[in-house]
C-alpha cells in the first residue's frame, strides 16, 4: 500500500497535487498501451494519490506489465502518452467554456442576447475546448512520473457491476501536498 496517508491523499486528489497528476499521466499512458494490444476493448480510468483504476474487461496479468513499460515511456521516450484525446479533463473544459460562453451571451444586452448568438458562442467554445482541453491536461492536470514514483502491484475488483483493475503507485517526492 501506498505510503501517503488518507489525509494527504484526499487532499492531493482537491488540490490535484503532484502524486495525482502523475498517476493521471501514468493512467493515460498504461490505457494507450492497453488499447492497442486490446483493441475491442472501451478503456476508462481514474486517478488518486494512491494509484488509478483501469476499467476495462482484460486479464489482470495483463495490466501490471502494461503499467512498468507504460511508466518507462513516460520518463524516456513518449512523455506525450500522458496526455489522452478522451480524458475527462477535456469534458471539463468543453463544459466550463460552453456555460461560460453561454451565460456571457444570454447576459448580454438585446439585441445580441439571442438564441442564435448563444448558440454560436456555445458551439465557438466547444470548437475552441478541443485544443484547450489537452493543453489543460498537459500543464495543469498531468505532470510525467518523477524518478522515486514506483509501482506496488494490481488488484483486480469489481466497481459497480463493471471489471476493474487498482494499479497502486508509491511517490515518496510527491507525497508533499503542493509537490
Amino acid at each position: 500500500m501506498s505510503s501517503i496517508n488518507p489525509v494527504v491523499q484526499v487532499a492531493q486528489q482537491m488540490l490535484l497535487g503532484g502524486a495525482v497528476k502523475q498517476n493521471h499521466a501514468l493512467e493515460h499512458a498504461t490505457i494507450v498501451l492497453l488499447s492497442r494490444r486490446f483493441p475491442e476493448v472501451r478503456f476508462s480510468g481514474i486517478s488518486f494519490a494512491a494509484g488509478f483504476f483501469v476499467f476495462g474487461d482484460v486479464p489482470t496479468e495483463a495490466i501490471l506489465p502494461a503499467a512498468q513499460e507504460a511508466l518507462n515511456l513516460l520518463r524516456t521516450t513518449q512523455p506525450e502518452l500522458a496526455v489522452h484525446e478522451r480524458c475527462g479533463t477535456n469534458l471539463a473544459v468543453a463544459g466550463l467554456l460552453t456555460g461560460l460562453s453561454a451565460m456571457a451571451v444570454s447576459r448580454m444586452k438585446r439585441p445580441y442576447s439571442t438564441a442564435n448568438n448563444v448558440i454560436l458562442a456555445s458551439t465557438a467554445a466547444l470548437v475552441l475546448a478541443r485544443p484547450l482541453g489537452l493543453t489543460v491536461q498537459r500543464y495543469v492536470t498531468t505532470q510525467t512520473p518523477n524518478a522515486s514514483m514506483t509501482i506496488l502491484g494490481v488488484k483486480q475488483m469489481t466497481v459497480m457491476g463493471s471489471p476493474a483493475h487498482f494499479v497502486s503507485t508509491d511517490n515518496p517526492e510527491a507525497a508533499g501536498l503542493f509537490s
